[in-house]
């Protein structure tokens, strides 16, 4: 006859294994968190360098127009004005 060996559970063995896998769980998942958060920080950081970038562009304008010189030439460029007793001179291939 075969003696059958009584297996016991170790239960400072299941409870430390299952605290051990729930602490790589969070942890894993804090990193995951910690990623995402760098990733939206770096693309909120290249949002805000275009916004300067822009914003320096447009006070760039805004000071060039309030020199007449520059609204003559945007006008003339842009809107197709002409001075008094100028003629208009447009190319046939141009609208």
């Amino acid at each position: 006859m075969q003696t059958r060996r009584k297996y016991r559970v170790n239960w400072f063995r299941v409870i430390t294994i299952s605290l051990s896998c729930y602490f790589i769980y969070l942890t894993i998942g804090q990193q995951y968190q910690l990623n995402a958060i760098g990733n939206e920080t770096q693309a909120i950081q290249l949002q805000q360098e275009q916004a300067k970038q822009m914003n320096v562009t447009l006070k760039a304008e805004r000071d060039a127009l309030n020199d007449p010189r520059y609204v003559e030439k945007v006008a003339r460029a842009e809107l197709g004005l002409v001075k008094p007793g100028e003629t208009p001179y447009i190319e046939a291939g141009k609208k």
